[in-house]
């Protein structure tokens, strides 16, 4: 009898204690399916990132906007199912439903934190309310990355830039 009241408490304390450590993941919209890509976008809380470029703020009403993209199964640019892509250039914009005034915009920045790589960057709200994500995806050959084109290795060319466009309340 000790020692499964000693077990409960062990896993009550495990329970308690393990969300301290993770930062809390707030659904934006996706995953969706796009040209061989999964995409979801989310949002969290009091991220810091090293280095930190000058454009990535802190404070109140921040959050730090982050898209996913890995590759779906049979992929055609020879990423395996569920690898993520690498070398795009993803641009945002965000606006707030019902403030003409708040628009902000700039460009995702590739980054890695314990759940896996992905591009985000902070954003600055508008307090609370409903508001806009576009997301546009361009593909890696507009950051450099190169691809096999003979007959033996080569793979098609690259996917035509996309946006997907979510709504999602802050803060939830």
């Amino acid at each position: 009898m000790k020692s499964s009241k000693l077990l409960i408490g062990v896993a009550l304390g495990s329970v308690m204690f393990s969300g301290a450590v993770f930062a809390k993941e707030y659904p934006i919209g996706g995953p969706v399916e796009h040209d061989g890509m999964q995409i979801a976008s989310s949002y969290l809380l009091n991220i810091e990132t090293s280095p930190s470029p000058q454009s990535m703020v802190m404070g109140k009403d921040v959050i730090h906007l982050e898209t996913d993209v890995h590759a779906t199964k049979g992929n055609k640019w020879g990423f395996s199912e569920g690898e993520w892509i690498p070398y795009l250039s993803v641009d945002y914009v965000v606006q707030k439903q019902g403030d003409s005034n708040f628009l902000e915009f700039g460009q995702l920045l590739p980054m890695s934190a314990d759940d896996g790589a992905h591009y985000a960057h902070s954003v600055k709200m508008a307090g609370a309310g409903t508001y806009k994500v576009t997301l546009k995806y361009n593909a890696p050959d507009e950051a450099g990355y190169a691809r096999h084109i003979d007959k033996a290795t080569g793979i098609p060319q690259w996917f035509a830039p996309f946006t997907e466009t979510f709504t999602f309340h802050y803060p939830q």
